[in-house]
């Protein structure tokens, strides 16, 4: 299951800009999947518990928008 490696690459990728900017809170990620870029969206869902387990982004949702590509990319960072 490789998409625990990609979850754990996010928040990476998002703590990175939190810590860049200042931000304090983070409300949502919002990440576009598309159902041709072999990523499988419910092991997202599964994996994201772990990925956010002792950061700040434990209260932090997970939005996927799902699109008929191959298309995997962080959309969107909803913070404060």
């Amino acid at each position: 299951m490789h998409e625990l490696g990609i979850m754990y690459n996010i928040v990476e990728r998002v703590l990175e800009v939190v810590r860049n900017n200042g931000l304090s809170e983070v409300e949502a990620i919002v990440l576009t999947v598309g159902e041709k870029s072999g990523v499988v969206t419910q092991y997202l869902h599964s994996c994201y518990p772990a990925a956010i387990d002792g950061t700040m982004l434990e209260n932090t949702a997970l939005e996927i928008i799902s699109a008929d590509t191959e298309e995997f990319t962080l959309k969107e960072i909803r913070a404060r």
